[in-house]
């Protein structure tokens, strides 16, 4: 490994850094290794190009005298390491990925795209996710097609893969499919069922147990 390619690392932790924190608090597939390092790459300028926009206002607003980065005329100099400069990067990546993450999941792009008529894409991740991720999203009906059950809790959690739906329900009553019949309660249980044999229906409100079935 070159000299080079060792700086190139090093300067991209910033990148890393807020890739890693901004692939925690959204959701999304997987990503390829291609994407992550698109991403660093991305993270990494920003961060450092923020960086130079707050000493720039320190010096316009604060009259100090605090020098400009040189992590860019010194890119190809591979002796010459700003670890000073990755450093604070690294504490501004942080909140790059904050803010990045909060335009993603408040889907900002696409409110505006789809205010001015320009897209009514909603996102990037898919519809089971976007709807139990719905605000208005809480107690559910869970129709177990294949082992003819039915699962009414609130939604703690929840994930998807290719062919399975994992989900986490909470205050959960479980009911014959056919005849809507109950059959007992847990207070909280694990799902990982084929996402071709489900139905999900929002519940209006909490019921439970043998309450909810004499209500039906």
């Amino acid at each position: 490994m070159s000299e080079l390619t060792i700086k190139l690392i090093i300067i991209l932790i910033p990148g890393a850094i807020a890739t890693l924190i901004f692939g925690k608090l959204i959701l999304h597939k997987e990503w390829s290794s291609f994407r992550f390092v698109l991403y660093s790459i991305l993270f990494g300028i920003i961060s450092y190009l923020f960086l130079q926009l707050i000493i720039n206002g320190l010096n316009l607003f604060y009259f100090v005298d605090l020098h400009d980065l040189t992590i860019w005329s010194t890119l190809n100099n591979a002796t010459l390491i700003p670890y000073q400069e990755v450093g604070f990067a690294s504490i501004v990546s942080i909140l790059i990925a904050l803010i990045a993450s909060m335009i993603e999941n408040r889907k900002v792009i696409n409110r505006v795209a789809g205010f001015f008529g320009i897209s009514a894409k909603y996102g990037d991740e898919n519809l089971y996710s976007m709807f139990l991720n719905s605000k208005n999203v809480q107690f559910i009906y869970l129709r177990d097609i294949k082992n003819q059950l039915t699962y009414h809790g609130w939604v703690k959690s929840f994930s998807e893969n290719d062919g399975v739906s994992e989900i986490r329900l909470a205050d959960v009553a479980i009911y014959n499919y056919s005849d809507s019949k109950f059959l007992y309660e847990v207070s909280e249980i694990y799902l990982s069922l084929n996402k071709h044999e489900i139905i999900i229906e929002i519940a209006n409100l909490k019921e439970n147990g043998q309450k909810a079935t004499k209500q039906k």
